[in-house]
């Protein structure tokens, strides 16, 4: 008669209480310690067991506490690299480091000045109205953010090399790995009114600062009566044949003669307008190749720029230039392009430097055999086949690849390697459909005229990051192609 009868439990006064408290301490013990022993006896554990242990305060604790104590552990594996300068050697570094270094390998953190990276090549474009000033700033957080690098705007005021530390106005950053990349300045040579009277093209603030007082010349001009005057206020002197002095002059000759000329009727551009070019060195360009060179000096006389060799500048006035044979010219508007000087910063550090200032690297791009400072671009005095590397934009491109190669090496406990120069030619623009090139992968071969312009175009157009800077970049040297140069003088 029993079957079928349900077993009636005892009351819940009469249980065993130290079975209650196995039942208890074995919940307790299998959550904590996850021996896998299910409440009460042996046994494997129930899914519902397992599931009341997810659930359980004690384990979300603990979860967490590893998840934390994971994270400090990585943290400490963790190098801190820090790039100082955001130009063509910073820039490069990070877009190749990106690809090459993990994440979780390195926290990496990019510090310049401003949150742009500067085309400097064609920033005397932006003095000559022929691009706006933001086709040649690219900013460096589209550089930084998407790849997890951290970006800090400021300047640095030291590098304390003995406890690893940048320090800025505001912070003090620690690092593992320090990769100096800071460019240069602006070289003035010790000569008196440099600062004062003369305008460089270094910086965005400058070309634009030239471009406002090239056109406030012309519209001073367009008023003035007297011949002697005018002409005066007409000539422009150019102290430099280098690069950016050949380039400027040129295009700005260009500039006279495709757009000023049609909207100021009044002024003779053939009798009134001089531009003086002036170098101490033999030819123009004297770091190219000479043929090179001599493509540029016939240009130049066909634009009618009046150049002076072998012209060493002693000092510098409002209005005149005097030369240290005793000559002097008068002119309005005197820009210097008389070449680049290691950045006060390196120049602080007590590190291994070269005659001019240079931090002197080896072949992996470590300064004095450091593992924890590098230095590439203008920055780096890197000797190749016994000579220097020149401080060009070209230079510091090229050995951006090899230097993250290297710093990811350091990174991870790996012997870096060295780095092999191989030069890939020099391209010079010399105004409205020409320019001189050499391609040194074709053996050397030298390109005037219309197809060395062609090379140059489609080069920096492609050099140029960021799909807005280069549409902007395509546009605008259409427009000003086909319908004048930029000639508003706006702020």
């Amino acid at each position: 008669m029993g079957v079928g009868r349900r077993r009636r439990s005892p009351p819940r006064s009469s249980r065993d209480p130290s079975a209650s408290r196995r039942r208890l301490s074995g919940r307790r013990g299998f959550c904590s310690s996850s021996r896998g022993r299910p409440p009460g006896g042996a046994g494997p554990p129930s899914a519902r067991d397992r599931d009341r242990c997810r659930r359980s305060p004690h384990a979300r604790v603990s979860r967490r506490a590893r998840a934390r104590r994971g994270r400090e552990r990585q943290a400490e594996l963790t190098k801190r690299v820090i790039i100082l300068g955001g130009g063509f050697a910073g820039l490069h570094l990070i877009r190749r480091l990106e690809r090459i270094l993990r994440k979780a390998e390195a926290d990496v953190t990019v510090v310049d000045r401003q949150n742009y990276h500067l085309f400097t090549p064609l920033l005397y474009q932006v003095a000559t109205g022929e691009l706006p000033p933001h086709a040649v700033a690219y900013p460096l957080r589209d550089a930084t953010a998407p790849i997890g690098y951290r970006f800090v705007q400021a300047e640095v005021d030291r590098i304390d090399l003995a406890s690893r530390a940048v320090h800025t106005v505001d912070a003090e950053l620690s690092y593992d790995h320090l990769v100096i990349a800071v460019g240069s300045v602006t070289n003035d040579y010790g000569i008196p009114g440099v600062r004062e009277h003369a305008v460089s093209v270094k910086w965005l603030a400058d070309g634009e600062d030239l471009k406002r007082r090239i056109l406030d010349t012309f519209e001073d001009a367009a008023t003035i009566a007297d011949p002697t005057r005018r002409r005066e206020a007409l000539t422009f002197i150019i102290v430099g044949a280098g690069p950016v002095g050949v380039e400027l002059a040129s295009s700005l000759r260009d500039l006279m003669d495709h757009t000023l000329r049609r909207i100021y009727p009044s002024i003779d551009f053939n009798r009134d307008v001089t531009i003086h070019l002036l170098d101490g060195a033999d030819r123009v360009i004297p770091q190219m190749n000479p043929r090179l060179s001599r493509i540029a000096i016939r240009r130049l006389e066909r634009q009618r720029v009046n150049v002076l060799l072998r012209t060493l500048v002693s000092e510098i006035g409002e209005g005149c230039v005097r030369t240290k044979d005793g000559a002097e010219l008068r002119g309005r508007t005197i820009i210097w392009s008389g070449g680049v000087k290691m950045n006060p910063l390196v120049a602080s550090l007590d590190l291994p430097k070269a005659k001019d200032g240079r931090l002197i690297v080896d072949a992996t791009f470590r300064v004095g055999g450091r593992d924890d400072v590098l230095a590439l671009g203008d920055a780096a005095y890197f000797e190749y086949q016994g000579r220097p590397l020149p401080q060009l934009a070209q230079v510091a491109v090229l050995e951006a690849p090899a230097a993250a190669r290297n710093v990811a090496a350091l990174v991870r406990g790996e012997p870096p390697k060295p780095f092999v120069y191989k030069r890939k030619g020099d391209l010079i623009a010399l105004g409205r459909t020409q320019a001189g090139a050499e391609l040194a992968r074709f053996g050397g071969l030298v390109l005037s005229g219309l197809p060395a312009w062609t090379v140059w175009r489609v080069n920096y157009l492609m050099q140029l990051l960021g799909v807005r800077n280069r549409g902007t970049l395509l546009v605008e040297w259409l427009l000003s192609y086909f319908a004048g140069r930029l000639v508003a003088n706006t702020p």
